[in-house]
This record gives C-alpha cells, structure tokens and sequence, in this order.
C-alpha cells in the first residue's frame, strides 16, 4: 500500500450548552481554534474546510480570516454540505480535526504518514477525564463514543480518511463526526494509531516529550491545557543554574504572560537589547551592575523559547535568536577583558579573554557539527554528556564565575577561572564527539 498526504483538512466545530463551542475558548491568548489553524499549517495542511452546525454563525467569518491570514486557503461549510459539495474528489485523503483540541504535531504527522485507509488517533493512557472513551481490538477502532462498554483509551480528536467516508454532516447524528466515526467502524476496518507509540523524542528540547492533546470545553480546561504546555516546553539536560533556579522562574513567568499580547520575537528582541546593554556595562567596567543584569538576561533567554512553544507560535525566523544570543554572549566576554584591561592596566586579562573566547566558540561548533551529523546533540548522546552538560562552560556558569569573583573583589580571578572551564569543556567536548563518531563510523550504537 502506499502513503498518501492529506493536503485539506476538515475541521468540525459543535456548538456547547455553555456559550458557544470549545474551539472558541481563549488559550495562551488566543482561541483554540486558531491554535489547531497554526499547527496544521506547519504539518504542510493547504486549506481547511470548517463545518458547523449552522455556516451563519457570526464568529466563522472571523476564523475563516484566521485561517486566511495563516495562508490558508479557508471555506465554511454547514451540515447539509456534501463532499462534492465541498470539491473532495471521494478517494482524496483529508484530515478530520475536531475544533476543540490542542494537538501536537507530531500526532497529526503520524497520521498522515499511515498507509492509505482510516485511521484514527487515540490514547491508551488518556491524561484528561474529558477524553471520548474508544474500544480497539488488534489495532482496529470497534466502537466510539457514550456506547463504549469497555475503554481502552481515548480518541485524540483527529482521524484521517478518504473523503467518501464523511458522507453528508447532517446525518451524522447527535455525536457530530464521533458518531460517524462509531458508524463507520462497524462497516469498514479503522486501523488505531496510538498516540503513546509516537516517538517522544524531541531533538530541539533535548528530551523525550510524550506528544500532547488536549480537548477544551471550558476556560478551566484551557487553564489546565496552559500548565500542561508550560511543563511540556522545558528543555532537558540543562546545567544545573538553569535547571534548579532558571526553569521555575521562567515557568511561572510564563503562565502568567502567555496570554498576553507580547510575541516569542518581541520577547527575544527585548531579551538581546538588554543582553548588549550588559556588554556596554562590562566595557566601561561597571561590573557589579552589569553581572547583576546579566543574571536577569539569563532568565529572560529561557522565556521566548518557552513562550513560542506554549502559544503554539514556532517559527523558522525564531531560530535566528540563537545566533543573536551568541553575538550578546561573545560580546560580554568580550567586554569584561577590555573592562579589566581598563581597570588593571595589564594585557592578561586580554590574552585570557581571547583564549576563553577562542576555547567557547570550538566548543560551540564542535556541538554543531555533532548535531549535524548525527541528528542529536552532543550534550544528550550518552549518560556522561548529559551529566557533563550541567557543569559545561557556558554563560550560566560563566555568570557564576563573575558574580562571586565580583562580590569577593578579585574580578581578575574570574578571567583565569572561566579560560579554564572553557579550556576544560572544548577538551571534553572535541574528546567525545570524536568517540561517538568514530564508533559510528565502525557501525556500533551509541558509547556510553
């Protein structure tokens, strides 16, 4: 059989007891609806179709505009619409969304990468009490919805299907497409994908990251959906500053402003203004202002990540804030040896300055070539690179070195200590990736 890639997505919208549809609640400042819009965007998704009880209803044109400001090609549709109606030859494949869940892409990719037929996600361990109860057998959907006897998981609220298997939405009955989904799998064979089998590896979070869904009803949903995003957006193996004092900062800051109107760029923009506003400190040899400020910069670098990650707003131009927080960073090493070459009158600070910077940018990109190459980072390859990590040289521990080398009144110390832990960490770091590759290069597995 083959795989083919569903290019148009059907999104179903039902209305709710309590004021209008789930996919209209606000999360992380934004409604739900709006967050599934951006995320089937970034999984390749072309056009939507939105279907609804009633194609009138006022708050559609706003999401159709959503949708089209995404560059997505938009149309809403009522329940009388059939799939010729809606310009679905019936063998093409599209993706069925329900308008209330947060997906993660990587649930939505895995669908679309299963061979041709129905096939529908669910959860053999459903965190969330709201879930739709699903009954699998031997990997085959048998029942959905209230006429479950016996739960095996619950449905993750999207399915892929050729488009003749959405008949006309009208007769759908009162579950919507769940009970055209019940229907169809006492007809036809609904193969089950469960969203726990989907690799949890995330290179870019350095961690393993069990994908995420979530069904919103209610704002408390919503609220409980933000706090499971906030926990699932932390990187791993980091050092031990980011980890025991960065990471519960940055994460109550981020519960707290995700539903504001500040993007993951302006806050990454913000970020570097301050970061270079250090670097000024360090030349002009204020240090104690300047370390100060560099400790709020490295809690202020972990949020624009976190940030994009928990309101859904990743992009290609956000990678470029790496490459600006590398410029900031060089520039306060930088800055503090011609701040204490100013202070000092002697060159040494200088010469160690320049072989701390010398040692961190090939520890830097040995790192990169690594990650290249493998596809994993360095950091995250084996049990002692991941333990190395939180005592690396970097700009957390690099702080460290100023901040206790300046309250002690020896900022000089702080030029021979951070050569040598930038000495150390380019060292390990050329030792171990020549390991790993060489033992790849020989066909063996990870070392340890």
């Amino acid at each position: 059989m083959t795989v083919s890639h569903a290019r148009t997505a059907i999104i179903t919208v039902a209305g709710r007891a309590e004021g209008g549809p789930g996919a209209l609640v606000s999360l992380c400042g934004m409604p739900v609806v709006e967050r599934l819009l951006r995320t089937l965007r970034a999984i390749g998704v072309h056009s939507v179709v939105l279907i609804a009880e009633d194609g009138e209803q006022e708050w559609l044109p706003s999401v159709r505009t959503r949708a089209e400001r995404l560059g997505l090609s938009a149309e809403v549709a009522d329940l009388a619409r059939d799939v010729a109606s809606l310009g679905l030859a019936p063998d093409q494949r599209v993706l069925v969304v329900d308008g209330e869940y947060v997906l993660d892409e990587r649930i939505l990719s895995a669908l679309l990468a299963q061979p041709d037929g129905c096939v529908v996600a669910y959860d053999s361990q459903p965190a969330s009490a709201q879930a739709v109860p699903v009954a699998v057998e031997d990997g085959r959907l048998r029942a959905i919805g209230t006429k479950v006897a016996t739960a095996h998981g619950g449905y993750a609220g999207a399915t892929v299907c050729p488009a003749r298997a959405l008949g006309i939405p009208r007769e759908w009955g009162d579950r919507g497409w769940v009970g055209q989904l019940h229907a169809l799998a006492s007809a036809r064979p609904i193969a089950a994908l469960d969203v726990g089998a989907v690799d949890p590896y995330v290179p870019g979070s350095r961690r393993a990251v069990r994908p995420l869904w979530f069904r919103i009803r209610t704002q408390a949903d919503a609220e409980h959906c933000r706090d499971a995003l906030v926990e699932s957006a932390q990187k791993g193996t980091l050092d031990v500053i980011a980890w025991y004092l960065h990471r519960p900062i940055e994460n109550w800051i981020v519960r707290h402003i995700a539903g504001l109107p500040i993007t993951p760029n302006q806050m990454s923009a913000l970020t570097s203004l301050v970061g270079f506003g250090v670097a000024a400190l360090l030349l002009s040899g204020n240090l104690l202002p300047a370390v100060l400020l560099a400790l709020v910069v490295n809690v202020m670098d972990g949020l624009d990540g976190k940030l994009a990650r928990v309101k859904g707003l990743t992009s290609k131009l956000g990678e470029l804030e790496h490459s600006f927080d590398c410029l900031y960073e060089q520039a306060w090493y930088a800055g503090f040896a011609w701040g204490m070459y100013r202070l000092s009158g002697s060159l040494l600070p200088v010469a160690l300055g320049t072989m701390m910077l010398l040692c961190d940018a090939f520890s830097r990109h040995v790192s990169m070539q690594f990650k290249q190459v493998t596809g994993v980072s360095l950091a995250d390859y084996a049990p002692f690179d991941r333990a190395f990590r939180r005592f690396d040289g970097r700009r957390n521990t690099y702080s460290l070195h100023l901040l206790l080398s300046t309250l002690l009144g020896v900022p000089l110390v702080a030029s021979f200590t951070m050569a040598l832990h930038a000495a150390v960490t380019a060292a390990v770091y050329a030792v171990r990736a020549a390991l790993h590759l060489r033992r790849a290069d020989q066909g063996h597995g990870r070392s340890a």
